[in-house]
């Protein structure tokens, strides 16, 4: 039978309301995609940002611990080379220096002169290299060296603020690495136990090397540190490497940092024994009342607020 006009008007309208039908159920479909693929573009450029921001600070911390590196080796090669002797001047130096010289002025701490004032404690070599730090920054207060590794620095002391270089670096100028400094109880020349403090650096700069005293064997093979301050020279022997943290100001506990500076026979006893009980090992000797002792403090993740403590005695 023909198709009559309506009959095929009625086919066409039909198409059409189907071709419309599957138009409208698509486009939702084709918008779910293109939101999705909108998200996924978004992610894809955070994660590149996030991921070139990284490797930016990486770069960067490497390059700085570089330029810090390069910056501790030339004061050093200013001063000499360093502070340290040989093995055989040591070995034949060996002995406790009992010197109690007193620190003039600790607020305006102007020491060159001080410090050329003496001839007999202080040696004509470390008089010239202490001018040296001086004349870099006055807040320099003495230098610390462990002969065959990284550490060779100049040790800051800042009466007003004892923890000024904690993030500064010779210049005054920031830097996360800083400088080590002395603890703030610190009596030049009659402390009992000479405090230090430095970041534990990945790299190994600043107090970062310390974390290889973990290790006996490496305190076997690097046993003497050498420090010397404005008015006197000293050698020190590693004695006990030892854990403890910061605890909060209401604990009460023993607490290794309140422990620095001038110090009773009892509260140095107290020290010697509390550290010894800390130790992760010993070196066969122990300090007794009237030796010097410097203790080098940084971070140890262990735990929370954890610290690592190097105590070494003085042998020279």
């Amino acid at each position: 039978m023909a198709e009559t006009d309506e009959t095929k008007r009625n086919d066409t309208v039909s198409d059409d309301f189907l071709e419309e039908t599957d138009e409208a159920s698509v486009r939702p479909e084709k918008a779910s995609k293109k939101g999705k693929n909108r998200i996924y573009d978004v992610l894809l450029v955070v994660f590149a940002l996030i991921f070139f921001y990284c490797a930016f600070q990486l770069i960067s911390y490497y390059v700085k611990g570089a330029r810090y590196k390069k910056e501790m080796s030339r004061l050093s090669e200013e001063i000499g080379g360093g502070i340290s002797q040989n093995e055989e001047d040591l070995a034949e130096s060996l002995r406790m220096n009992r010197d109690r010289l007193v620190f003039p002025d600790e607020e305006e701490h102007e020491l060159v002169a001080y410090v050329s004032s003496f001839t007999e404690e202080i040696t004509d070599t470390w008089r010239e290299q202490y001018s040296v730090l001086v004349g870099k920054n006055r807040d320099c207060i003495g230098y610390i060296e462990i002969p065959d590794t990284t550490m060779s620095y100049p040790v800051m002391f800042c009466p007003s603020q004892y923890d000024y270089y904690l993030n500064r670096n010779l210049d005054k100028k920031n830097d996360v690495r800083g400088l080590p400094f002395m603890d703030g109880a610190t009596k030049i020349g009659l402390s009992r136990n000479y405090i230090l403090y430095g970041h534990d650096m990945r790299d190994g700069t600043s107090f970062g090397l310390l974390r290889k005293y973990k290790d006996k064997a490496y305190a076997e093979e690097h046993p003497y540190v050498y420090f010397n301050t404005a008015i006197s020279t000293g050698v020190y022997q590693v004695m006990y490497v030892c854990r403890s943290k910061i605890y909060a100001k209401d604990d009460k506990v023993f607490k290794y940092y309140q422990y620095g500076g001038v110090l009773s026979e009892e509260q140095f006893n107290t020290y010697v024994k509390e550290m010894r009980s800390r130790a992760l090992y010993t070196c066969g000797f122990d300090a007794v009342w009237g030796d010097e002792l410097l203790s080098l403090s940084t971070c140890d993740h262990y735990v929370e607020d954890g610290r690592l403590i190097i105590v070494c005695k003085r042998v020279k």
